[in-house]
């Protein structure tokens, strides 16, 4: 693949706004048209809300179905037709813009924004960076794998010479005390609107999984859970379609009824491609409950968003968990345009994919929890709204959005976008069908399950 621009760069600030409209259009949606051969020219015909554009302009790109993978391949398909009115900071792309509000920027342009260009690599390319002295740790695997049934689940935390344990999936879990803490971006230089105010919460304290639910484990799931989910349910949680790109990538393949972590894929990456849905069904399931409720939340075990930021740098507002700094040796993230264009044609195969074990000390938090920054975004119970902060709600006790809307929330970042994404209170929200490339999850349950003998 050519990764240089074309040679002839058109400049959208010489075009009226509706053909720069209709060229962003053609670009985004020629690049997730499932047969990009059948898919219309750009010529004077072109109609943007054509039944053949899937995407249409007032459609944020992400929502769409779109992974970050696949946003990173829109940026680089963009950045090749028009590389003097891109703006500066990809991040922009990744917080879930429609075609209208990326064809107005392209057309404009801000005063703060140069354009884009491959040497801006900031932060850092993680693909098969070399180890530095103080390298992170492979801690040692303990989420089961295979078809492994534990002959007793009661109490099911138990508390062992390396901490405490979940019996139901061998997952090791941390005891966050309660605190009254500081949710939200505080007066840090990238806080996003959505990240203010900063308001206190008093959090009771909470059982949080020290790594997130692997590939090996989530097998297991899909082998013991009864009864067994069935096709639909399948396509909601973790499968993709027939017509999707991104079948290549999904770690998991069923052979004659027996599901399997497919061949090259370790066992301890972190489970990606599952939906809200599939992660909620799982972290019923492995608390004891009926997984069948997998759409609700009203009882689950995925972490608030208040918990996860609490969990992921303590107290009070800090940018990543050690603090100030974009640590290239404790983050799996990626903002380097040039590895993004040479994989925007062809993606790696999945053994490929820069993705890292769940129990690598990468993204470590002051309580011990592993990728609580980069590697793969993680679910969160609550719904997302970006003005959930400015409600009384959300200075409550043990607070959470339990106000339903067309979102779930995330958090982490990942190893696609930049390292802005894997701020500790960095917020988006994507609908509960979506799967992606870098997204995952973990558990938490109340720290009455630590205790409590009858929890499961």
């Amino acid at each position: 693949l050519d990764v240089r621009p074309v040679t002839r760069a058109w400049s959208c600030a010489a075009m009226d706004f509706q053909e720069v409209l209709k060229r962003v259009s053609h670009a985004i949606n020629y690049e997730v048209a499932s047969d990009s051969k059948k898919f219309p020219p750009l010529d004077e015909d072109y109609d943007v809300m054509a039944e053949s554009v899937r995407i249409k302009p007032k459609d944020d790109i992400m929502n769409a179905g779109l992974d970050s993978l696949a946003t990173s391949a829109i940026i680089c398909r963009l950045w090749r037709l028009y590389p003097q009115n891109m703006p500066r900071e990809p991040a922009f792309f990744f917080e879930y813009p429609t075609i209208q509000e990326i064809a107005t920027v392209m057309h404009q342009g801000t005063d703060t924004s140069e354009a884009m260009r491959p040497e801006h690599v900031d932060p850092f390319p993680p693909k098969y960076r070399p180890f530095v002295p103080q390298k992170p740790e492979l801690m040692p695997f303990s989420q089961l794998t295979g078809t492994v049934v534990p002959t007793v689940w009661r109490p099911l935390h138990l508390e062992t010479k390396d901490g405490i344990q979940r019996q139901s999936d061998g997952m090791q879990c941390i005891l966050i005390p309660g605190a009254d803490v500081n949710i939200g971006g505080g007066t840090m230089e990238d806080a996003r609107c959505n990240e203010q105010p900063t308001h206190p919460v008093r959090l009771s304290s909470f059982l949080m999984d020290i790594e997130p639910v692997s590939v090996g484990s989530y097998v297991r799931f899909l082998n013991l859970a009864t009864p067994p989910p069935t096709e639909a349910e399948l396509l909601d949680w973790c499968l993709l379609r027939p017509n999707d790109k991104r079948r290549c990538h999904v770690p998991i393949v069923r052979r004659q009824d027996r599901w399997q972590v497919k061949e090259k894929v370790p066992e301890n990456w972190p489970m990606i491609l599952v939906s809200w849905y599939g992660a909620n069904a799982y972290s019923l399931w492995v608390h004891g409950k009926d997984w069948r409720d997998y759409k609700s939340s009203a009882e689950s075990f995925l972490p608030t968003e208040a918990q996860w930021e609490y969990a992921a740098r303590g107290k009070d507002p800090k940018d990543f968990p050690w603090g100030r700094g974009e640590d290239t040796d404790l983050l799996n993230v990626c903002w380097d345009l040039q590895t993004h264009l040479e994989n925007a044609e062809a993606p790696p195969p999945l053994h490929q994919l820069p993705l890292e074990p769940v129990n690598l000390t990468k993204g470590q938090s002051p309580f011990g929890l592993r990728g609580m920054a980069g590697n793969v975004w993680q679910w969160c119970r609550d719904f997302y709204d970006p003005d959930f902060y400015s409600s009384k709600l959300a200075s409550c006790e043990d607070a959470w959005n339990f106000t339903e809307s067309d979102f779930r929330s995330e958090r982490g970042g990942s190893w696609v976008g930049p390292a802005a994404l894997a701020r500790s209170s960095f917020r988006r929200g994507r609908c509960p069908e979506a799967k992606g490339r870098c997204l995952g999850f973990r558990c938490c349950a109340p720290a009455s399950y630590f205790s409590d003998t009858s929890s499961a």
